[in-house]
């Protein structure tokens, strides 16, 4: 079993305080977007929730019901300050897809719209036994990125404060597989209204993402 793990447990203050998966591109939500390309890439998601989660399901059921059916939620708390920093997200959903039986878990960030299905595909089908394979877009690195079960519960076990895999990656660059996704993904993040806007006007909805 490969599980992907989206992580969309984001408060989006600087999109105005929405929930990010709740946030619409192209007439669908970043969460329905999401676990429609871990679906068909082939991958059984684990989709973490926070900020808003009740309503992020009340949407999904609505508007995905299926893809809903095929994924697994895991629901983070915070600390009292705030939603749940990026580190106690990815370690949620490293190990929900653990315990599932997860062989590989591929690691995805809901507010980066341009990285489908295709890209996906590409990095689990270059995926190596042993290696931390990930994209690249004009030699920026980016996601997905693909672990075997027991690097990611490493990594998750590094990871601190809004840092997931980061601090793993460094560490063991000399086993990082890198894919070039040029052309088939764009790694840009939605973190702002301005990145929303320049997303939205961008010529590129019918690609492959």
């Amino acid at each position: 079993m490969i599980a992907t793990v989206i992580l969309a447990a984001g408060e989006g203050r600087r999109l105005g305080g929405d929930s990010k998966p709740l946030i619409k591109v192209a007439g669908e939500t970043l969460a329905a977007r999401s676990l429609g390309a871990a679906l068909a890439a082939g991958t059984a998601p684990v989709l973490v929730l926070s900020y808003q989660a009740e309503e992020v399901v009340r949407m999904l059921e609505r508007e995905c019901a299926e893809r809903l059916r095929s994924s697994q939620l895991v629901t983070v708390r915070g600390s009292g300050q705030g939603t749940p920093e990026m580190a106690a997200s990815f370690r949620a959903g490293v190990q929900r897809a653990a315990d599932l039986g997860a062989a590989q878990i591929a690691v995805l960030l809901v507010d980066q719209p341009g990285i489908g299905a295709p890209a996906l595909r590409a990095v689990l089908e270059a995926h190596d036994p042993g290696r931390v394979t990930r994209g690249a877009v004009f030699g920026r690195a980016s996601h997905p990125v693909v672990f075997d079960t027991d690097d990611a519960l490493a990594a998750a076990g590094q990871a601190e404060g809004d840092e997931g895999a980061r601090r793993y990656l460094r560490a063991h660059e000399e086993r990082v597989c890198v894919v070039d996704l040029t052309g088939v993904a764009r790694d840009a993040d939605l973190d702002t209204p301005q990145d929303l806007a320049a997303w939205s006007a961008e010529p590129h909805r019918s690609g492959p993402w």
